[in-house]
Order: C-alpha cells, then sequence, then structure tokens
C-alpha cells in the first residue's frame, strides 16, 4: 500500500472540498465530520464521501403517523395488484383502448404494448420493492420501484445508533430483515443478485447498499469471485430499459415466466409510469379499483385531448379548466411519458399556481405533447400545514415529504426530506432533509446542493 493510501480520507479530501462537505451541515462537530468519512472509507474505499449529512437531530413520529408508514408493505402490493388487472384488461382488448394508449403509445418502439403482449406471463408481475412519495399527512404522489435512497437510509441509520446511541435504528437489523425477506421469496439460503447499478443517479449510496447486504449474506454477481451469471436469483434496476438491455438478458427474460421473483420490479412498463397514479380515479378504470385505493393518493388526473376529468368524475375543456378551476388551486403537473431523464430525478414536475401567463404556458406545452401521444398528469397538491404527523416539528417545512421503503411485503423504514424549495418532491436543485423511521425514530440527512 502507497503512503497516499495510507493518509487518512480527511487529508485526501482537498480544502475546496472540505469547505463544502463542512458548511452544508455547519451543526456538525468535528467528530461528527470525521466519523462520516471514516465510515464512508471503511465501507466503500480512502476518500469516499456522500452528499447526504446528517442534521443536528432525529425527528420521531406521531404513533399515527408511524402506523401508516408501515401499512404501506400491504396497501402498495394490493393497489399493485389492481394495477395488474387493468393491464390484463387492456392485452383482452377488455378496456377503451385509450388506456393502453396513455400508457404504453410514448414506448420507444418495439418496447409498447405489442412487445408487452409478447412477453406473456413475464409481463404479469408486480414489483418486490419499492419506495414511496407521500405527504406527511399519508397522501402518495407517487410510488418508485425500487427508488433511490435505500443506501442513503442504513447509512442515516449507522449514524444515529453508532455515533448517538439513539436506540430501535440498526443498518445491521434492517439489512438483516431485507435479506430475510428476499430468502424466504427466494426459497434459498443464499440469494445470488444483480445489481445493475449504473442505472442509479445515487452511485454512493447503492454501492454502500450492496457493500451492507453482502456482510448480511448476500451475493452480488459482478461483486463475488464465486457468484457466475448462471447462479443469478434475483435482479436489481433503476431503469426499465435496462432489463432488457443488461449481458444476460435473452437468458433472463426466458427463465421469467417461471421465476416471478427473478426480477425485482416488474418487467411491465406501467409500473414505471405516473399514469399509475391517476388510474383509480379515470372514468375508464375506476371499477378496477377500490376506495382504499383511491384514498392511497391525491386526485390525480391524465391530461386528454378534449379535457380533463374532475374528482366528481365529469371532463371538463381546457377553456373551462383554466376558466373555472385554476385561480386560487395548487396542482403539480407532471411528465408521465417513457423518457427516462425528464421523468425522473425531480425532472418533469412542476408546481402550478393560479393562472398566472408561466403557469398557462406549461399546462398548455403539456396538454399539447398529451394530446399527440405524450402523457402528462395533472395532482392534487397536499398542504401538509398544521400537519400533527410528527412529534418533533422545528425542522419539518412546508416543503417536506415523507418515503416508505418496503420489500417483498416487508416495511424497513421510511425517510423525510424537506426543503427550501417550492416543492421537494420535485427535487431538482433542493436542498433536502431525509428522515429515518424504523421503529419509531426518525433522524435527518441535509444533501449537498449539485
Amino acid at each position: 500500500m502507497t503512503a497516499q493510501n495510507q493518509k487518512n480520507s480527511s487529508e485526501i479530501l482537498t480544502p475546496n472540498d472540505r469547505t463544502a462537505f463542512e458548511s452544508a451541515a455547519p451543526w456538525l462537530s468535528a467528530e461528527e465530520r470525521r466519523w462520516l468519512r471514516e465510515h464512508m472509507s471503511k465501507w466503500l474505499g480512502v476518500g469516499s464521501t456522500t452528499s447526504f449529512l446528517p442534521a443536528a437531530h432525529p425527528f420521531v413520529p406521531s404513533a399515527q403517523r408511524s402506523a401508516l408508514s408501515r401499512s404501506r408493505s400491504e396497501t402498495v402490493p394490493a393497489f399493485f395488484r389492481n394495477c395488474l388487472r387493468v393491464y390484463q384488461a387492456v392485452i383482452c382488448d377488455e378496456i377503451s383502448p385509450v388506456v393502453g394508449k396513455a400508457i404504453y403509445e410514448d414506448c420507444l418502439p418495439g418496447l409498447g404494448l405489442e412487445y408487452h403482449r409478447s412477453l406473456g406471463q413475464a409481463a404479469q408481475t408486480t414489483p418486490h420493492s419499492f419506495r414511496t412519495d407521500e405527504s406527511l399527512s399519508g397522501k402518495l404522489y407517487e410510488i418508485q420501484v425500487p427508488g433511490s435512497g435505500w443506501g442513503e437510509y442504513l447509512l442515516l441509520s449507522e449514524y444515529f445508533s453508532s455515533l448517538h446511541g439513539v436506540k430501535g435504528v440498526s443498518a445491521t437489523t434492517t439489512v438483516s430483515t431485507y435479506i430475510d425477506a428476499l430468502r424466504r421469496a427466494l426459497y434459498t439460503n443464499d440469494p445470488c443478485l444483480l445489481y445493475l447499478s449504473d442505472t442509479s443517479t445515487g452511485q454512493t449510496g447503492v454501492r454502500y447498499f450492496i457493500q451492507r447486504a453482502r456482510a448480511a449474506g448476500a451475493h452480488f454477481y459482478g461483486w463475488d469471485p464465486e457468484v457466475h451469471a448462471k447462479h443469478v436469483t434475483h435482479i436489481k434496476s433503476h431503469s426499465w430499459r435496462s432489463l432488457f438491455t443488461e449481458h444476460n438478458a435473452a437468458e433472463h427474460l426466458a427463465r421469467a415466466p417461471h421465476e416471478p421473483t427473478l426480477y425485482d420490479s416488474s418487467l411491465n412498463w406501467m409500473f414505471y409510469s405516473k399514469v399509475m397514479t391517476a388510474l383509480p380515479f379515470w372514468r375508464h378504470t375506476f371499477e378496477f379499483f377500490t376506495d382504499s385505493d383511491r384514498a392511497l393518493f391525491p386526485f390525480t388526473a391524465i391530461l386528454e385531448p378534449d379535457g380533463v376529468q374532475l374528482s366528481d368524475g365529469n371532463l371538463v375543456g381546457r377553456r373551462e379548466f383554466i376558466a373555472n378551476y385554476l385561480q386560487g388551486k395548487r396542482y403539480f403537473l407532471k411528465y408521465a411519458g417513457f423518457d427516462l431523464h425528464k421523468g425522473s430525478g425531480g425532472n418533469g414536475v412542476y408546481v402550478l399556481e393560479g393562472d398566472s401567463p408561466r403557469t398557462l404556458a406549461r399546462l398548455k406545452a403539456a396538454w399539447d405533447e398529451s394530446a399527440a401521444g405524450t402523457t402528462w398528469i395533472i395532482q392534487h397538491a397536499v398542504d401538509d400545514k398544521g400537519s400533527s404527523t410528527m412529534q418533533t416539528q422545528s425542522e419539518v417545512g412546508k416543503t417536506s415529504k415523507l418515503s416508505v421503503l418496503c420489500s417483498f411485503n416487508t416495511y424497513l423504514g421510511s425517510m423525510v426530506f424537506t426543503g427550501t424549495e417550492p416543492i421537494v418532491h420535485a427535487g431538482t436543485g433542493a436542498a433536502l432533509n431525509i428522515c429515518t423511521d424504523p421503529v419509531g425514530y426518525l433522524g435527518v440527512l441535509h444533501r449537498v446542493r449539485s
């Protein structure tokens, strides 16, 4: 080992790196900053760091909020199953063709509805892991499959339990719970995973998650030399398209109809599309869902060529909606098409407030795209002011969102993001805080602006 490699990670950081690291979270003591550098170096190599920094103290959710978070391991999979019923009706031509067009028309040539039909049973599975994006009061804005933040969640748990002695939070316990759920689902004591980690925008978090999972008994192709491609029993990815382009895709796709747990996320594009959140309310798909499904989400509607559906089920034209339903209201306008960059990481999400020229221009552009086959949705914003879902409120601002992590019908934890930007759940450029709640405690992380 060279002398350079033997240096402490804090010595390897440049002065500018250290200044950014420390100024982003001035409340952190020298000991806390040193712990983060040394911990990341231990797990990911000397000099490794993260853009997520712990805040000053943990948050504590109310008992009601904690119970609601835990219920996601049952309510979201139930919603997924009803979404799958919609897909089955689409491929059997038992539903209006506008449904299939809204979900699949924008897919790349060769990957649309007909390709889904060709996948047969392989396209008729639901996601096993997910992360919600929801208001503090409990309305789901989106469901990400699998979503980012899994490694950051473990890092925060380790920080508060190891350094500050917070009881009831443990990265070791959480990742062991995940591995146990994986073993039960795969019917094996030696799960072998292929993680297409380059599909994630949060590379550090993914690498940390992998290393913690390896320490808990999971094996990863490409990381563990004894694991070969033929040993893979579970595939994780943050990009739907990558499931069809990875090196052994043909072999894995052939196995998929007989191994419903081979893919962590479904081979069906529906579960990656934001259109999914509008289906429980849409007049074409309403009957496939329960009132419990609808209660999960704020009212969400597809921008249709001839108008938009209201929460009472009536369809109003563009002019009427702009004239009568924008003033004094707050909505999220969301791209729900196939473009990966435009539809993830907070891209393609806008706040509509009133009928300002900016709002009208954005709404018109989105409506024109939606009418041409690239679907956009509009969603009621949720006002969390005065929410009693957090027992500690001092750092939970108006832009907060809460995310719950679940895998194989098992609740793993929750995180809270807060910031000063208009919409945290849209994300781009916002200063974020993350909280974790495995058993009633919440800790916070601050994300450095990039």
